[in-house]
């Protein structure tokens, strides 16, 4: 078998503790690093915990492309800025924080195992017996895994559900998600954080972190696919029956219009990343398209240095590219099931472009909306959009991390590198996870 990535600490006294008193999240992307800190407050009697921002800063973004990090150093003051500008704010100093992956090339394995219990109840040594099936045979080769998470059983062939234990079959059959990643952006990206004297309570795939921001119950149901659209690139995860089918990221995103843009109106980028964001559309037949723009030339300076263009042309040069994500988007996940497939919720900074709900629904033939991120108290409305669903999914997630795999990675990893002890480490996870 593989190795885990071995970014998690201790966290004995954490587990003894219970969730911590703060939590700090921390979204590395190709255009902004978004910072959030957070405080518990524990819920009364029955009453869920609830977060308190009491920290947040967004800076641009240095030394990371296609969610990779592609200078150490660069990244490292794009992260200390944003970092000491919310621990100024909060009053508070962070020493570890949950950080989002996107680059590294995400791979979701789905595992799957059987066994006959000739119509006995369930029991949970049936489950630690079928966990220890389906990783048995798994080799990530020079990959690392980030991310182990039950993902349902079935009952003589029965729908998938969550926990069995008490139910009668005569086949139970286990699903396991294990995701993995390439090692070095991994490796990168824990030694930019370590540069930052900070340590990684917890790790999650972005546009699965997004998705905790902005799905309700229901979609996680019925089924539901969210497209997270980064600067460099777009992440996707697809959820049904309350669990996660699949994730996965392609090398298209919100920089590539601004390029196309930039390039077609011979014009700077900085000038071309404006237009998108003040006057972008890819919405037909808008009453504004004949609306004239006054931009400047690439190159030029003084009289000749200006030229005027429609906003019809600016959305014709916009619309190929998104249809070309959302064509992409369609072949990454065509195998999907029809229930996820029919249903799309857009985060991501290219989820605030005009029009784009409209467009989506023309190339996918799905119900389309904008993910709105749910509310947490004292979080300022400038970070409550689309654009930052990934860090505030972070939080969410961090409030119940064996639901998302952290603590389970964690304990994976001592399960690949002591077999002796193999079986007796999932038994603990999975039963941890349910």
């Amino acid at each position: 078998m593989g190795s885990v990535v071995p970014l998690f600490p201790d966290r004995q006294a954490e587990k003894t503790a219970g969730v911590p008193r703060f939590i700090t999240a921390l979204d590395i992307g190709s255009a902004q690093v978004a910072c959030l800190m957070a405080e518990v407050h524990k819920g009364r009697k029955r009453e869920p915990d609830s977060l308190r921002i009491i920290g947040h800063a967004v800076r641009v973004s240095r030394g990371v492309k296609a969610g990779t990090i592609i200078d150490v150093a660069a990244a490292e003051r794009a992260v200390r800025l944003a970092v000491d500008a919310a621990e100024r704010m909060a009053g508070q100093q962070v020493d570890a924080v949950w950080v989002n992956l996107s680059g590294g090339h995400p791979r979701t394995h789905t595992l799957t195992a059987e066994m006959r219990i000739g119509g006995a109840a369930v029991e949970q040594a049936h489950l630690d017996m079928l966990a220890a099936r389906a990783l048995a045979d798994f080799n990530p080769g020079t990959r690392l895994v980030v991310q182990i998470a039950p993902a349902g059983f079935s009952l003589d062939e029965g729908p998938w559900i969550g926990s069995p234990v008490g139910l009668v079959a005569d086949v139970l059959r286990a699903r396991v998600n294990v995701v993995s990643m390439d090692r070095g952006p991994l490796r990168n990206l824990e030694q930019t954080l370590q540069a930052c004297q900070l340590q990684v309570a917890g790790v999650l795939s972005a546009p699965v972190a997004a998705a905790d921001a902005v799905l309700t119950e229901d979609e996680r149901s019925l089924g539901v696919l969210v497209a997270d659209i980064g600067a460099a690139q777009t992440g996707w995860a697809a959820f049904c029956d309350d669990m996660l089918l699949e994730a996965g990221t392609f090398p298209l995103g919100g920089h590539h219009v601004t390029c196309d843009i930039a390039a077609g109106l011979h014009t700077p980028i900085s000038e071309a990343e404006r237009l998108k964001t003040l006057h972008g559309s890819v919405l037909q037949g808008s009453a504004h398209d004949e609306e004239v723009l006054s931009i400047p030339v690439l190159g030029e300076h003084g009289p000749g240095g200006w030229q005027s263009v429609s906003r019809a042309a600016l959305q014709a040069i916009i619309t190929p590219r998104m249809e070309e994500l959302l064509e992409m988007l369609q072949e990454r996940t065509a195998h999907l099931p029809p229930a996820v497939r029919q249903r799309l919720v857009l985060t991501g900074g290219g989820a605030q472009l005009t029009g784009v709900v409209e467009l989506a629904e023309r190339v996918l033939g799905a119900r389309v909306r904008v993910g709105s991120v749910r509310t947490i108290a004292g979080l300022p409305p400038k970070l409550a959009v689309p654009a930052h669903a990934t860090v505030a999914g972070l939080l969410q997630a961090a409030m119940r991390p064996d639901a998302q795999g952290f603590d389970v990675a964690h304990q994976a990893e001592e399960m690949l590198q002591a077999a002796g002890g193999y079986l007796g480490r999932v038994k603990q996870w999975f039963r941890e996870s349910f």
